[in-house]
């Protein structure tokens, strides 16, 4: 989630963190209007989970090449150089040639979702399906989703709904999902959680109008309540809820 000039920016990781917690998409909100800093936490565990996923990518990755699969690279968001713009056609002119058995890292964006493919593998009929890689030994809901949305992003780009979205696991096996399974449960959960941000904001105007402001009343009071979940474990905002 990203605020800039007003305009707020989301990814599919928004939407998975407000259905594991709405009340984590508050406290995104409130960093996004500096009212809140994020913490910053010491996690090991976090971190080598992080590192395990990257290298279960990679060697993913490295599989393809070894295969022989026209493999095309497109800029990461940690490259120095990174633009968005540039990222979203390059992405777009690549799913609209054709040409690349598999486009890595692929940046899909209507310029309010946006987010990164791990991998576009092209079909027989020369259009694109979504695979994520992960570590987990099965494909949850939240993965499902992800893809959910990066099947949208390519049916408005190339004109057809990719017909399955797949989830490269851990142990090395596959799970494929039909997207029209799952397409529709994805839009009425994205249209949820932006019906929770804007009565978040309808709230927020009218608590902030009728409170008394004190030197220590927040600009923003909050409107949801932090109940304890599984999401609790890996939150950066875990010590200020409990």
């Amino acid at each position: 989630m990203k605020l800039r000039d007003g305009q707020l920016s989301l990814s599919p990781s928004d939407l998975a963190n407000h259905l594991a917690c709405p009340h984590l998409t508050q406290l995104e909100l409130n960093v996004q209007r500096k009212e809140l800093v994020r913490p910053v936490l010491e996690d090991a565990y976090g971190s080598l989970i992080r590192e395990k996923g990257r290298l279960h990518e990679r060697t993913y990755l490295e599989r393809l090449e070894a295969a022989g699969k026209r493999v095309l690279r497109m800029a990461e968001y940690e490259d120095a150089d990174f633009n968005s713009e540039a990222a979203r056609q390059a992405t777009e002119n690549a799913i609209r040639a054709g040409e690349a058995d598999v486009i890595y890292q692929a940046y899909l964006s209507d310029r309010t979702w946006r987010g990164f493919a791990d991998f576009l593998e092209r079909r027989p009929d020369g259009t694109y399906e979504p695979v994520d890689t992960k570590l987990a030994r099965s494909a949850k809901p939240l993965h499902i989703l992800q893809l959910c949305f990066y099947a949208e992003q390519l049916e408005r780009i190339q004109g057809r709904l990719p017909k399955e979205v797949h989830v490269e696991l851990g142990s090395g096996l596959r799970e494929s999902f039909r997207t029209a399974d799952y397409i529709s449960f994805f839009r009425r959960s994205r249209e949820r959680f932006l019906a929770a941000i804007e009565q978040t904001n309808t709230q927020e105007r009218g608590l902030a109008e009728a409170r008394p402001r004190t030197p220590l009343t927040p600009l923003t009071p909050l409107t949801t309540y932090p109940w304890p979940c599984e999401h609790c474990s890996i939150c950066d905002f875990r010590h200020l809820c409990y």
